[in-house]
């Protein structure tokens, strides 16, 4: 069947922002927008029925008063109101109450059903536990979110704890009358997500009490990489310690330990799920529905995903509607009402047709339609808010603030090359936000004062400078950062201090690069970045020792060219998911820990132009992804190892300027299938002249009988070779390497060949001289 027209039920005068539906009244739908007001529609009636003025800003979330629904709860800015709708008189919307708890935004307010509370999650990522009943706050859940808390609810079989979900990615369960988390479920190490965008809890639903039958005591949660999960929460629960995000596709109520991962391997969205709600119509909660941004509902069978018989997942999506806007919000309602104009429950379980609404940017709302054909059984409808084109606008605080940066309408589409600031967005509706700033080349005139980086604090991940000397670092950097770098900037303004990088303690990558960092160590940076992966401190002037103990997330690390001193100490050792570590250009002393052996997945190690002594660690042997060793410019000694030439990834081996000693255990293949090899600078060292030929130019002398260098290279050749070694450290370039040594031989050759022409002659006059003496002497006895 074809369908109808769309009906516009018009009321807002800016973009809608949430909706809900009344379950005592069918057909009573109520929605919220960026215009700061709140319009009731009656979907039997024509238009409106009335529309509350709640304030200037936008109003961000609705709920109605579980057991008495003339009482509305309504969140815009950090405040909430609550109205009761039948004692206002036209004109005169006055709230019955406000609470402002909240230090930041509200993103969601819901009601417990079987108490006086009200929760409410804002963008500081606390939640707000208001007894209404008792007009006061009764707790305030802090601690279990690093970033947004997007959304809360309570669950109905345990009235005492709410579950949340936020922008760390992170599902939370507490019990709110301890005020403490009970579990954490962390989905930013889930890898199953088929987009590039995080796990981001977006929204989560939990059945009502009279599903839970059905449905078993779940929740459904909307993640940022595509995925639905349907989670049992008691199952959670039973399990100890933090959990990760992973699940199956495929799940059984009977062995409850498994979740359910609505992907796209059995039909899922292909981008973020920005919402899920259980049906109300027909078998209340038989569906999950769920809408997304890449422009589509799926209609979820919840007993099939939740029968352990069922081994066919091409069953779980019951049915997908496609869409020309992205959703931004979604809920249902049953109805008994022959004069809704919706869908009649079982025709459209057969029917792929389904009516919705939509939402225009004029605050127009579209209202689909299949007409009935068939004796009313149960009837529903699906309401829809989505954005009008496929680019969402900037939201309008961000863009305000960026004002001062650019003057473009959008900063998010400026991508000239002229430009000296990188702005990056996301694709959230119905606003995009900024999650990225790049600066480059700063002219002396830019500056970043507070009023611009805080309305990007809820959104911003990512801040760079490059080549910015005279800029001041911004006083007050988000907590939300993921990744901060900053490159030969900051030096009329003496760098950085160790303090104001500490506070970042949600960044994943730092990397400081020619920028002073005053500290007086290490760990004073790293004391609470427990999820950095990636370090760069270099050419930071930065002293100290190396931590006693590290983040055991790091990959990577790069501290060279700094001032640290002291041992290398065995922590480092520890760090299991190491593959890259540069120390060099440091006063490290000591010697290198035998532990070093540890660190498998090792593929770059760089220790050059310390103070280390001793030998090289026999572990070292078991670094088997081992491509670049730079050992020069310190005081080991020992043999070299043999080991070396049974490692068949390396091709990067560096250990001149050292003092080793005996012979070099390396044949000439091994050497020529390296890419860089010195050995240079160590005056104990000498090679067998019957394995290696002299042609190779290693820097060191021949070994006599015994095994001792039988001369030394040349001075004037050292000196040339040391200075080739700087270029080769200065520019990473070998060429012409080959043709300076050869020049240097062949002069020394023509030297040695002068002086014995000179000896001989002179050897061959002295005999003259004594012949002519000797003549003379004969004479005179005659």
């Amino acid at each position: 069947m074809a369908m109808a027209e769309p009906r516009k039920l018009r009321g807002h005068k800016a973009t809608a922002t949430c909706c809900i539906s009344s379950r005592d009244r069918p057909g009573l739908v109520v929605t919220s927008g960026e215009d700061g007001c709140v319009c009731w529609f009656d979907l039997r009636c024509k238009d409106v029925q009335f529309t509350i003025d709640v304030g200037t800003e936008p109003v961000s979330s609705l709920c109605f008063k579980t057991g008495k629904e003339d009482i509305l709860y309504a969140s815009h800015g950090n405040e909430i109101k609550s109205f009761d709708v039948p004692m206002l008189s036209a004109g005169s919307w006055k709230p019955l109450e406000s609470y402002s708890y909240n230090k930041d935004e509200v993103n969601q307010v819901v009601c417990n059903g079987r108490s006086s509370f009200l929760a409410s999650a804002d963008d500081s990522g606390d939640v707000k536990i208001i007894d209404v009943g008792q007009k006061c706050l009764y707790k305030t859940l802090r601690a279990g979110h690093t970033s947004i808390c997007s959304s809360v609810q309570f669950i109905p079989w345990r009235p005492w704890e709410v579950i949340t979900g936020g922008l760390d990615a992170k599902l939370v369960l507490w019990d709110f009358s301890k005020g403490r988390s009970q579990k954490i479920i962390d989905f930013s190490s889930d890898n199953s997500g088929q987009c590039l965008n995080p796990a981001f809890v977006h929204s989560i639903a939990v059945p009502e009490m009279d599903m839970v039958g059905k449905l078993d005591k779940i929740c459904a949660v909307a993640r940022g990489d595509g995925i639905v999960d349907l989670i049992n929460i008691e199952s959670e629960l039973s399990r100890k310690g933090a959990s990760k995000g992973g699940g199956s596709s495929s799940s059984s109520r009977n062995n409850v330990a498994k979740r359910v991962c609505l992907d796209y391997s059995v039909g899922g969205h292909k981008a973020a799920v920005s919402c899920v709600a259980f049906s109300q119509f027909q078998e209340k909660g038989r569906f999950l529905i769920s809408g997304g941004n890449d422009k589509t509902v799926k209609i979820w069978d919840c007993v099939r995903c939740l029968d352990s018989d069922n081994n066919d997942n091409r069953d779980l999506l019951h049915l997908n509607i496609d869409l020309s806007k992205k959703v931004n919000w979604l809920c249902t309602n049953q109805s008994d009402s022959e004069n809704l104009v919706v869908l009649w429950a079982y025709e459209w379980l057969l029917d792929p047709q389904v009516s919705y609404l939509l939402l225009l940017k004029t605050g127009e709302i579209l209202l689909y339609y299949q007409p009935q054909s068939q004796p009313l059984f149960h009837l529903f409808f699906l309401l829809l808010i989505a954005t009008v084109s496929s680019s969402s606008p900037l939201d309008p605080k961000q863009l305000k603030a960026l004002k001062i940066l650019t003057a473009t309408k959008d900063p998010c589409n400026n991508h000239t090359n002229h430009s000296s600031t990188t702005i990056t967005c996301d694709d959230a509706s119905p606003f995009r936000r900024v999650t990225s700033l790049s600066f480059a080349s700063c002219s002396s005139s830019l500056s970043l004062p507070s009023k611009t980086l805080k309305p990007l604090s809820t959104s911003l991940l990512s801040l760079s400078f490059l080549n910015c000397p005279s800029l001041s670092p911004p006083k007050h950097l988000p907590i939300s950062l993921r990744s901060f770098s900053a490159v030969s900037s900051f030096h009329s303004h003496h760098g950085l201090s160790g303090v104001y990088l500490a506070r970042l303690v949600n960044l994943t990558h730092l990397s400081i690069f020619s920028v002073p960092v005053s500290a007086s160590g290490l760990y004073v940076v790293l004391g609470n970045m427990r999820n950095i992966t990636s370090l760069t401190i270099s050419s930071a002037n930065l002293p100290g020792k190396i931590p006693k103990a590290f983040h055991s997330n790091l990959t990577y690390i790069d501290l060279s060219n700094n001032i640290l001193t002291g041992p290398l100490r065995p922590s480092i050792t520890l760090l299991t998911d190491l593959k890259s570590l540069n120390l060099s250009r440091n006063s490290l002393s000591g010697e290198i820990p035998n532990k070093i052996g540890d660190l498998t997945l090792l593929k770059n190690l760089s220790l050059a132009s310390n103070r280390f002594s001793g030998p090289v660690p026999s572990s070292v042997s078991s670094l088997s992804q081992l491509t670049h060793l730079d050992l020069s410019g310190n005081r080991l000694n020992g043999v070299v190892p043999s080991f070396f030439s049974g490692m068949k990834s390396l091709r990067h081996l560096n250990l001149a300027d050292n003092s080793f000693h005996g012979v070099l255990p390396f044949n000439e293949s091994f050497i020529k299938n390296l890419e860089f090899f010195q050995v240079r600078g160590n005056s104990g060292l000498c090679y067998n002249n019957t394995v290696l030929s002299w042609k190779l130019n290693l820097g060191i002398a021949p070994c006599d009988k015994y095994g001792l260098p039988l001369s030394s290279p040349p001075q004037k050749q050292k000196e040339e070779e040391e200075e080739e070694e700087d270029d080769y450290d200065d520019d990473d370039d070998g060429d012409g390497d080959g043709d300076g040594d050869k020049k240097e031989e062949k002069h020394g050759s023509t030297n040695k060949v002068v002086l014995g022409v000179a000896i001989a002659l002179s050897s061959l006059v002295f005999f003259i001289v004594f012949l002519i003496l000797l003549a003379k002497w004969s004479l005179l006895l005659k």
